[in-house]
């Protein structure tokens, strides 16, 4: 037997693309080597092996929010949390602040993913803040502005590709602003907006390739007049994710918007933690957090939205695989195909019980 090789045998391996069942994984040094029916034994199989799980939105845990402890410790609690919790990728965001909290969040990301290279921390996420005020939500309003030519070039300059996401509302800043951020890598996603079913049809696919959270903080469905919203659901060119714990968004209209968008939606937790400090004070309101009032993030994690869109929505595993693991990773680009199991492939999957619960997750070796 060769050294540091271990095999795992499996009644149920999704690899992404298709169930196989009844095979032994062979495993060396963090990478997948062989995936047969042949040697598999039955007697303490594994129920369900799945790839591991993507966060793009996530504000911190464990009483650490990343923009108020913007550091290398948050970072590794963060990413601990979420491994333990079946999330390999995850992806730091913050909110609505100042741009010194923003270039020291950049700061801290570039020396963790110096220090780390194999992480899971994708980038950062600047959700905000330049957003349209009327659906700033739960954002600050003394932060939320439209960006000037050298608020963005600074941004470039500083971020020498941390900056994976920016949540932005189009119709507060300039076409040309938004395709310079785009010609540096940066994923553009449409939020707390707005912004017309035509303005936002003529940028999708071109210049904004996502939406924020699905249904907050976006206007609402009217019959006699298509909106962002609206645009969102019906067009093809355009990633949105969604939030599943059944209170930022009924289960129901998870289902709706899942027949309508397929492919191209995807789930994320935009979890956040208790904080006594700083301009959002997220306090725990049941299973929800409020910040002065207003409902500011949830407390769910991936393993927990995978379980709901399985019983909850009522989507198969392969659906629900596609919106905690696959999706995202198309989403985000430089994750694409990085958490299909195939042979080659790294060695990064969670095991479930056959009631979809997390036993085990991380990155096997």
């Amino acid at each position: 037997m060769e050294k540091n090789y271990k095999t795992y045998h499996v009644k149920n391996f999704y690899n992404g693309e298709e169930k196989l069942e009844q095979v032994v994984v062979g495993v060396q040094d963090g990478l997948i080597k062989k995936i047969k029916n042949q040697g598999y034994e039955s007697k303490n199989a594994f129920d369900i092996i799945v790839p591991t799980f993507i966060d793009l939105q996530v504000y911190g845990c464990e009483g650490r929010l990343f923009s108020e402890f913007p550091d290398m410790k948050t970072l590794e609690i963060m990413e601990n949390f979420h491994r333990e919790n079946g999330t390999y990728f995850f992806q730091p965001t913050i909110a609505s602040l100042s741009n010194e909290t923003i270039y020291k969040s950049i700061e801290a990301i570039k020396k963790y993913k110096n220090k780390y290279p194999e992480s899971g921390c994708v980038g950062l996420h600047i959700e905000g803040p330049w957003f349209n005020l009327k659906k700033k939500g739960a954002h600050k309003e003394e932060y939320i502005h439209s960006p000037t030519e050298e608020e963005v070039d600074k941004l470039v300059e500083m971020s020498k590709g941390i900056i994976s996401m920016i949540t932005l509302a189009p119709e507060v800043v300039k076409k040309s602003l938004m395709e310079k951020l785009v010609s540096e890598g940066i994923i553009l996603s449409v939020g707390h907006s707005e912004c017309s079913y035509k303005l936002a049809n003529k940028l999708f696919g071109k210049v904004v390739s996502s939406a924020t959270h699905l249904f907050n903080a976006m206007p609402k469905i009217h019959h006699r007049k298509p909106n962002l919203t609206s645009a969102i659901l019906l067009n093809e060119n355009v990633y949105s994710s969604i939030i599943a714990d059944g209170f930022h968004v009924d289960f129901e209209l998870i289902k709706i918007a899942h027949k309508l968008k397929k492919n191209k939606l995807f789930c994320i937790t935009d979890a956040v933690t208790e904080t006594k400090t700083g301009p959002y004070l997220h306090k725990k309101t049941g299973a929800y957090f409020y910040n002065n009032g207003v409902l500011s993030g949830s407390s769910i994690t991936m393993s927990e939205t995978f379980k709901n869109l399985i019983n909850k929505v009522g989507l198969s595993v392969k659906e629900a695989i596609n919106m905690c693991s696959i999706i995202p990773s198309q989403a985000i680009h430089k994750l694409k195909n990085k958490t299909k199991l195939k042979i080659g492939k790294a060695a990064r999957f969670n095991v479930l019980d056959n009631k979809f619960n997390l036993i085990r997750s991380g990155y096997f070796r």
